[in-house]
């Protein structure tokens, strides 16, 4: 299960600098279509929320030491974190379109790396994450049409 905990760790620690650049973005987000945005941000980070606890716990379920500092999280994320200032809708879409490319890439690796290991339990999680991750790819691509 090491290689699983591992990349559950770089998992968890991309969605806590996910979760952070997601709320930066639904602060500072400018520019027509500014409420439907802005609003979708908060479902979108509220969502991530979820995910980093349900990951931690798996990581524990299996044996693990979740990473929870702040530092470690920037040690191994490989999300960047967004800039305290002003971003347009589209600005901050096209973002966020590579990381939640990112993000699915990495569960879809890890998902493979957890079947291997045998760790059915974190696979069928991530199938709901894969799903989602799809979903919201749709809905900013549609959106910056």
């Amino acid at each position: 299960m090491n290689k699983t905990i591992d990349a559950l760790n770089i998992y968890l620690a991309d969605l806590n600098v996910f979760y952070r650049k997601v709320q930066n973005y639904h602060w500072n987000v400018v520019g027509q279509g500014f409420f439907t945005v802005h609003a979708k941000l908060e479902e979108i980070y509220d969502a991530v929320n979820e995910k980093i606890d349900i990951i931690a716990e798996r990581v524990l379920s299996i044996g693990g030491r979740p990473y929870g500092s702040m530092k470690k999280y920037l040690e191994v994320t490989t999300i960047t974190e967004a800039k305290d200032e002003d971003i347009t809708v589209k600005e901050l879409l096209n973002v966020l379109i590579v990381d939640v490319e990112n993000l699915l890439g990495q569960v879809k690796n890890l998902k493979n790396i957890t079947d291997e290991e045998g760790d059915f339990g974190t696979s069928a999680e991530l199938d709901n994450h894969i799903a989602e991750y799809e979903k919201l790819l749709w809905m900013f691509k549609a959106y910056i049409k």
